[in-house]
């Protein structure tokens, strides 16, 4: 069975809204912390007191999802505009193994609480979308609502 680390490196990520291509970012997720799967109502109580420390850093935020490559597994996270530093010490906070940092477009797979791993770099961030026209998309929508 391949390692977290492993499943990390193949991550594709759905929007729902926009985001320039001019700013760096992380994507960040308090859900499943240590890779320990939660029920939904946990994640949901999670994600909302991230969203609500996010809310407070005055930067640029949206909601985003993490999926396989198949698409069978989903995890609610948000892009937040803030340098990598601090992405890294909230992502700690909500005991994250990992954040994905988004620099002049490229992608990056980046370590929080598995210090034994190195960062790396994924490619184009573009490469990683999924695009509304997908199929999953409902899917990821009606697991949306879940979260409102």
């Amino acid at each position: 069975m391949p390692t977290f680390w492993e499943l990390y490196k193949s991550t594709k990520f759905v929007f729902q809204q926009t985001v320039s291509s001019e700013i760096d970012f992380a994507i960040i997720s308090a859900c499943n912390p240590r890779g320990q799967i939660l029920t939904s109502s946990h994640n949901r109580i999670r994600d909302k007191a991230l969203q609500n420390d996010i809310y407070h850093l005055d930067a640029i935020y949206r909601s985003v999802y993490g999926c396989s490559p198949s698409l069978d597994f989903h995890e609610k996270s948000w892009l937040v505009g803030i340098d990598k530093i601090a992405a890294i010490q909230l992502a700690i906070k909500y005991e994250q193994n990992a954040i994905f940092w988004v620099e002049q477009g490229q992608l990056y797979l980046v370590p929080c609480l598995l210090t034994t791993e190195s960062e790396v770099h994924l490619g184009l961030f573009k490469e990683r979308l999924i695009t509304s026209s997908h199929h999953c998309l409902t899917e990821v929508r009606a697991v949306d609502l879940m979260f409102a």
